[in-house]
């Protein structure tokens, strides 16, 4: 029964539209990525709303790309982060705590100098809703007394770095339902709740 609940609130949730703003119409250019699992959200490193090598610092990249253009924001469980570059490496026992347990969650940044998948959706935003989407980032970031950010102790590769994260990952907070709340609280189409990435694509397909 539980199971079918929660399904009957996946569909619904997927479905049901959430803001009217398509993001076709502004001067900013963000991305939606996903990989068939997982959502990221892809902004720009640097603007006149918001500069994140101030935040994030260029050191703290194993190796800084020279021509990067954007950062790559996801968001999950952080164990299952640390422990799972790539699927083959999950195990039962982190899957089960992730989905259902409160466990700490982590930020993945990434350098890209271009949109490196083939499943992506472009937006071009006003700036009151990148500024919007900029405090959603900001506000889930665990930031030290001095709002400096301490990088976690792992890396999937030379271009990316994990932060803590204030917000706990279970089986009605997933990584796709972080970047449909970042959409929501942009004002940008969204669906209602999801654990999944293709309701949010199916919004703007």
């Amino acid at each position: 029964m539980p199971l079918f609940i929660y399904s009957l609130l996946v569909i619904f949730g997927g479905l049901i539209p959430v803001n009217k703003t398509s993001g076709t119409n502004g001067a900013i250019k963000i991305y939606i990525v996903q990989n068939g699992s997982h959502t990221d959200i892809v902004v720009p490193i640097a603007n006149e709303i918001i500069n994140w090598k101030n935040l994030i610092l260029p050191e703290h990249f194993p190796s800084s790309i020279a021509n990067a253009k954007y950062y790559s924001f996801g968001w999950g469980d952080r164990e299952f982060y640390r422990t799972t570059p790539y699927w083959e490496d999950l195990r039962f026992k982190t899957a089960f705590k992730a989905l259902f347990l409160n466990t700490p969650s982590a930020l993945h940044i990434t350098q890209l100098s271009q949109i490196d998948s083939d499943k992506f959706i472009e937006l071009n935003i006003e700036a009151e809703e990148y500024k919007r989407l900029s405090e959603y980032f900001l506000k889930h970031f665990e930031l030290n007394d001095d709002r400096s950010l301490t990088p976690l102790n792992f890396h999937y590769s030379d271009n990316d770095v994990f932060y803590a994260s204030k917000s706990s990952f279970h089986a009605f907070r997933t990584c796709n339902s972080w970047v449909n709340s970042a959409i929501k609280y942009s004002n940008l189409r969204a669906c209602l709740w999801t654990p999944f990435t293709w309701p949010i694509f199916w919004q703007y397909s």
